[in-house]
């Protein structure tokens, strides 16, 4: 093989290769667009923020959680008067 025509092969591939880097980032980019690329490190830690227990005194009245401080049914863990 010649020089010349590894050359040009060498050429091809980098070519092909960018192609398919620019297609890539192109659908990645309508992905974010549409909010739908939830693999992304971006929409993991936005998913994580929107999931986060809401640390306001309960505001809707008890919180159901049968280890919670205030809410508990079962009052074990309420201070004895």
């Amino acid at each position: 093989m010649s020089k010349k025509a590894k050359a040009s092969q060498k050429q091809k591939r980098l070519l092909k290769k960018r192609a398919i880097k620019a297609a890539n980032k192109a659908r990645y980019e309508e992905l974010r667009r549409l909010g739908q690329n939830s693999k992304s490190k971006r929409a993991r830690s936005q998913s994580k923020k929107n999931k986060r227990a809401n640390t306001t005194d309960h505001p809707e009245g008890p919180c159901g959680n049968i280890g919670c401080k205030k809410c508990d049914p079962c009052g074990i863990y309420k201070k004895a008067a």
